[in-house]
């Protein structure tokens, strides 16, 4: 069923900081619609050339369907090889070629039940050596975009000297390395080389044609998105066939992976800005883009997506890091400019005064006169972050924490220089490098049980070493760090594997609380988490907690994906009939 809202009017604005942006006039209610496109041009990733879709990017089944003119992309059913080739007719004059049984592409003509104009997205690539089997994606990617241009000039009857297509995308040429340069007019030349192979006649090349192709592909590096496919792991198989859940045999903890599947350029998807605490919600349905908001959005605020570093999920250094390296720019949104409570925790470690709650970190925090502060690591400066601002008559639980965690922040005016190893709370020294050691020694005796082929069968001594090694996490890491809700996931999966399901559900819970503090209550990791609890308490027998559990996560989901969650998740809908027995079942 098509979704029935309000239209959501976007507006495209420029800021002297993010330069172009998306906004829009009107306020936005949370789980709306925001935006819908398909791709300009979208390439399968070469790790799911042979067991992915090529048009749609579904798993593959048994009986694949073959391109007509070639047998490199695979496509899951007809309908996905229409859409990507077109309806092909033979025309009598059409033949293979005896000597390398490669079809003569030129003999063919290609219709489509949609569009008389569509254009096969690899019909260039036909024949030959396979481009992607030998080229980068994102070169690959962009070859199809300017065959794309070149078939559409040449539809359009147009007999102009080809350029290149004029896509209104940043690149950052001039802030590429030399050898980073080097790179792309090697590819592009190669690429020119290629395209000039196949349009052989009537096609006549401007000069300027080469340099078109660099800035395409520098284009691609910066704006291009990879779409994501979502798979359920272990519980969502169990869940699907309805089998049961006593036991180790039947116990398992369900998880969701992401799979990486293209990467596509979205024109109109390119216009929206980053944010390391974004208010849209970015997923795929097929190939098409589609953005939901997350929360409510008041109108005029920016509309911001995550390019892949949130807060939460990676600290303060490590987002602008990759931001500055892949996309070229510092960001400096509220979670980059403003001291947050996920930054001070994350990579923390625990006071060694076991009745204070302030992190311990190894990055260095000046605090300035004018109500902010400067992050470093060693002689690199990083960030300069204002204090957050709230009132002490009205505080809420999470400004609790931050005082807490870091009180010495808001204690005074003063100026003042919390060195790595030195309390945020009350400056007592922790030995940092011990702290580090033991700490990475611990974490790597409980991923131990991540390498194990099988946990029927465990030997006591490999829990009891994981057990000893979380306690020994967890009087060092920083209550609310990421290391030690790790590490409680990795033990509540080793004990639902081995059947006891008590345990499991225990540091499952604990893994939880923790991520609450590094997201937010309703962040769509917590839902995934929480999918994990309601396999283990169906497992367990628990019904009444299941449901619950799973009432929290369904709300979380519905908000971020909305009417498509059975078409994103499908293994959700399955998981709320088995609850819905079991919750029955309980009463």
């Amino acid at each position: 069923m098509a979704e029935q809202q309000r239209k959501v009017i976007l507006e495209c604005i420029s800021t002297p900081n993010k330069g172009r942006g998306m906004t829009s006039p009107n306020d936005i209610s949370p789980a709306s619609l925001i935006h819908a496109e398909d791709p300009l041009a979208v390439i399968i990733m070469k790790s799911c050339r042979d067991t992915h879709c090529h048009y749609c990017f579904s798993e593959a089944p048994a009986d694949v369907v073959f391109c007509p003119s070639c047998t490199i992309p695979i496509y899951c059913s007809n309908r996905c090889q229409e859409e990507a080739v077109g309806q092909i007719s033979w025309n009598q004059n059409a033949c293979l070629e005896s000597n390398n049984s490669v079809v003569d592409i030129a003999k063919l003509s290609v219709t489509s039940t949609r569009c008389k104009t569509q254009i096969a997205e690899h019909r260039h690539e036909c024949g030959g050596a396979h481009w992607a089997a030998v080229l980068p994606a994102d070169i690959v990617l962009a070859g199809r975009i300017m065959a794309q241009y070149i078939e559409k000039q040449l539809l359009a009857g147009k007999r102009t000297t080809i350029s290149g297509p004029n896509l209104d995308l940043v690149h950052h040429y001039n802030q590429d390395s030399p050898a980073s340069k080097f790179e792309s007019h090697i590819y592009a030349t190669v690429l020119l080389l290629c395209l000039q192979s196949y349009y052989k006649s009537g096609v006549s090349w401007a000069e300027d044609s080469l340099s078109q192709l660099v800035l395409l592909i520098c284009q691609i590096k910066v704006n291009s998105i990879a779409i994501v496919h979502m798979k359920s792991m272990d519980g969502g198989k169990v869940l699907t066939v309805n089998k049961g859940f006593s036991g180790s045999s039947g116990a398992v903890m369900c998880s969701v992976e992401q799979v990486r599947v293209a990467q596509a350029i979205y024109m109109s998807g390119s216009f929206f800005n980053h944010s390391c605490q974004p208010n849209v919600h970015a997923y795929f349905r097929s190939r098409t883009l589609v953005l939901r908001s997350s929360e409510y959005i008041k109108a005029g605020t920016p509309i911001e997506l995550s390019y892949g570093p949130q807060a939460g999920e990676m600290d303060l250094p490590e987002r602008q890091k990759s931001l500055r390296e892949n996309y070229y720019f510092s960001c400096g949104c509220s979670n980059c400019s403003v001291l947050s409570l996920s930054d001070l925790v994350m990579n923390s470690f625990r006071c060694p005064q076991s009745n204070c709650l302030g992190a311990v970190s190894e990055l260095i925090y000046y605090r300035c006169k004018e109500n902010s502060v400067h992050v470093s690591i060693g002689e690199s400066h990083v960030c300069t972050l204002s204090l957050p601002f709230f009132s002490y008559q009205d505080i809420s639980k999470f400004d609790e924490d931050m005082v807490k965690v870091g009180n010495l922040f808001f204690k005074s005016d003063a100026i003042l220089n919390i060195d790595p190893g030195f309390c945020m709370s009350c400056r007592s020294q922790l030995d940092l490098s011990s702290a580090v050691a033991i700490s990475d020694r611990a974490t790597s005796k409980i991923n131990r049980l991540k390498e194990l082929p099988a946990l029927d069968n465990v030997p006591e001594v490999v829990i009891a070493e994981a057990l000893q090694s979380l306690e020994q996490t967890e009087k060092l890491r920083h209550p609310y760090s990421k290391a030690l809700a790790q590490a409680q996931d990795t033990i509540a999966e080793a004990f639902a594997k081995v059947g006891d399901q008590e345990q499991a559900r225990k540091h499952c819970k604990a893994s939880i609380k923790i991520l609450e503090k590094l997201y937010h209550p309703s962040h769509i990791i917590i839902a995934h988490e929480l999918i994990k609890l309601v396999s283990i308490e169906l497992s367990m027998g628990d019904g009444a907690s299941a449901s619950a559990a799973f009432a929290r996560a369904d709300a979380i989901f519905s908000l971020y994906y909305g009417p498509d969650v059975k078409r994103i998740l499908p293994y959700v809908d399955a998981l709320r009939r088995t609850v819905s027995e079991r919750s029955v079942g309980s009463c």
